[in-house]
């Protein structure tokens, strides 16, 4: 087995290069003899001036093109005659080329966000009003900062970004505004704020929202238990006063047990009822916060 194995390792490493110097060899030769390179002698470069270099035709004498000079062109006419004419670039290339805008010298003012602006509805709107639907809102004082004062009657406009109905589980209809935009100088600018209180009550997260009516769903279903449960304690108390106290269970227990089951039953049954509608009308006051 060592054999086999040092006669491998000789046959790689010692016959197959020397076979491969061998195919080099007469790659060699052969590349020698088509091109002789060692007699082939080059011409010497002729003697030119910088001048004379304009005048040089570096291309094949069967083609017909010729390098003139950069100062000349060449336009043909519809009788094949050829002007040389000097090179000049057209006004019109520069006719479409835009003009860089003067830098106007007018300065901007911030306001920063927090600052808070009285308003009052001039759109009545509701839970069921679309989204997109535009709003809009008169401010109710000015709003003072550096260099910039907004007067009583700026006009601020907010588009509805989401609304519904009221919906199962007690939910109530929902209306949510966003400000986007501000009337100053008969100019339209952008700005971005959100509706914090309404008729002096605090909204959260820019949601104005109707009551849940989920407990006053439980309220309503149990009414009428509570109604009875009083008529049959009532009675039972009159009973009480005199010989009759023999028969106020029978007035008493129909009633409790049937408040009971109603009260035990009643938060599965309020599920199903919805909460109240929003409906905000013209003139309504709020308050918005410039984010």
């Amino acid at each position: 087995m060592k054999k086999i194995l040092y006669t491998f390792l000789f046959f790689i490493f010692i016959i197959l290069p020397c076979n491969g110097i061998e195919a080099d060899d007469s790659v060699d030769e052969i590349i020698k003899h088509k091109f002789n390179a060692e007699g082939s002698v080059l011409p010497k470069l002729p003697n030119t001036s910088p001048k004379s270099v304009e005048s040089m035709n570096f291309l094949d004498n069967n083609s017909s093109t010729n390098i003139k000079k950069e100062s000349e062109i060449k336009t043909e006419k519809p009788d094949n005659t050829v002007l040389t004419q000097p090179y000049s670039t057209p006004a019109s290339n520069y006719s479409n080329i835009p003009k860089v805008p003067q830098k106007n010298n007018l300065k901007s003012i911030k306001i920063s966000k927090g600052k808070k602006v009285q308003v009052k509805f001039n759109t009545a709107v509701s839970d069921r009003t679309a989204k997109g639907a535009r709003v809009a809102f008169v401010s109710q004082v000015p709003l003072m900062v550096k260099n910039l004062t907004l007067p009583t009657g700026t006009i601020f406009y907010g588009t509805v970004v989401n609304s519904h109905s009221p919906q199962i589980l007690g939910n109530g209809g929902l209306l949510s505004i966003k400000i986007d935009y501000v009337v100053f100088s008969g100019r339209t600018f952008y700005c971005e704020g959100n509706i914090i209180a309404l008729n002096h009550k605090c909204v959260l997260f820019n949601n104005i929202k109707g009551n849940n009516g989920y407990f006053k769903g439980i309220a309503k279903t149990t009414k009428c238990a509570r109604t009875f449960y009083l008529k049959s304690l009532k009675i039972s108390k009159k009973l009480a006063n005199g010989p009759g106290i023999i028969i106020t269970p029978i007035t008493y227990l129909p009633g409790a047990i049937f408040l009971i089951c109603d009260c035990t039953v009643a938060p599965f049954i309020s599920i199903f009822h919805k909460g109240d509608r929003v409906y905000v009308s013209k003139g309504t006051s709020a308050v918005i916060k410039l984010t």
